[in-house]
């Protein structure tokens, strides 16, 4: 390697289930042990972010960490959301520390907003002033009138996002309205890697139904019962329904529970049997549409990579860091390239944690 190495950003994308946790600590211990690099993963996943929500969003334990620092899980706690912008100025200081002291960052998630906000610079204080601007105009029960004036003024990110999906309707409009790529952030100068990670759909959801398996083995239930206690959670969704601030009820593997205890007009803690086997079929299916979504984003990152496991993303790395300098792109956006990524054959199997395949 030479002397002076580029400064690496890593980005390693890809659906629920896909692997992308064993992958990115093998990554991270081979950058460690083999090139002499300090590697940090910067979470992006919008759920982990969230404390006392941790089987359910199958987060890293310290044991499956294996020593690599991770950093954005338990930022703070579920009752309201999290905005992108206070997401990413956290994220960057992390970061901008990591380069500091001569490490790797590398983006772990399956967020697609949160991967390329931090990938791309987005100028995220103006778009906190269009999404505050937007819900003022269109609230959700506009969501339908705000996703037509997305289709106008960006197809793209429409085509990319569920009609119903109110806050990345939101988020897509604010970008559109409020991000200036001539005011992108450029304050620190990386060469990015970006890699996705992907498995044949009939594989994924396979995963997806064990993961909630071993989640409920885990302990799930209790966790449940915990939130509900701390928050209230019942009560509030059952004034509140979808306008409760309270992320555990706009959280896939915790919101239906909320859901079948107000149909079956129980509290949580006295579902029964055949009501959660309700709550398994409906937890799985909104994973296995979600995973959909998320599969969708990977070939609109710029430069994607796509690695069967933790080699083939360590080759991508060594070759980037071998590799001449190049012209920063456009338009806030690092690295060049855009080519459709290939599809993974789910050969190759990164290695499993101890509690089951990976969410």
């Amino acid at each position: 390697m030479p002397d002076a190495a580029p400064r690496l950003l890593i980005a390693l994308y890809g659906p629920t289930s896909a692997g992308k946790t064993g992958v990115s600590i093998d990554l991270g211990l081979r950058i460690r042990d083999e090139l002499g690099l300090e590697p940090m993963v910067v979470s992006a996943d919008s759920r982990q972010v969230y404390r006392y929500m941790d089987i359910g969003t199958s987060k890293t334990t310290p044991e499956e960490m294996r020593g690599i620092p991770h950093t954005m899980i338990d930022v703070t706690e579920p009752v309201r959301k999290l905005e992108l912008e206070t997401f990413v100025a956290e994220a960057r200081q992390h970061m901008d520390g990591c380069w500091a002291s001569g490490g790797v960052p590398m983006i772990v998630g399956g967020t697609s907003v949160y991967v390329r906000s931090l990938l791309e610079g987005w100028e995220v204080d103006a778009v906190a002033e269009a999404r505050n601007a937007i819900r003022r105009d269109f609230p959700r029960s506009m969501a339908e009138d705000a996703y037509a004036v997305l289709g106008r003024l960006d197809p793209k990110a429409a085509g990319k996002i569920h009609a119903n999906n109110y806050d990345a309707i939101v988020n897509a409009l604010a970008h559109a309205m409020g991000n200036d790529p001539d005011r992108a952030s450029t304050s620190v100068a990386a060469r990015p890697v970006v890699l996705g990670v992907d498995r044949p759909a009939a594989d994924i959801d396979r995963r997806v139904a064990a993961t909630y398996d071993e989640q409920v083995r885990r302990g799930l239930r209790d966790e449940v019962l915990g939130l509900d206690e701390r928050y209230d959670v019942l009560a509030q969704y059952r004034r509140l329904g979808q306008k409760s601030p309270n992320q555990v009820v706009h959280t896939h593997g915790y919101t239906e529970w909320f859901d079948v205890a107000l149909d079956r007009g129980k509290p949580v803690d006295s579902l029964g049997e055949a009501d959660l086997a309700e709550v398994r079929e409906r937890v799985v299916e909104r994973i296995r549409v979600h995973t959909r979504r998320q599969r969708s984003a990977i070939p609109k990152l710029t430069g994607v990579k796509m690695v069967r496991g933790a080699a083939d993303a360590f080759a991508a790395v060594k070759a980037a860091l071998e590799a001449r300098p190049v012209k920063q792109a456009p338009s806030g956006k690092q690295g060049s390239g855009g080519q459709r990524p290939r599809r993974s054959s789910g050969n190759n199997r990164p290695r499993q944690g101890k509690r089951g395949p990976r969410r």
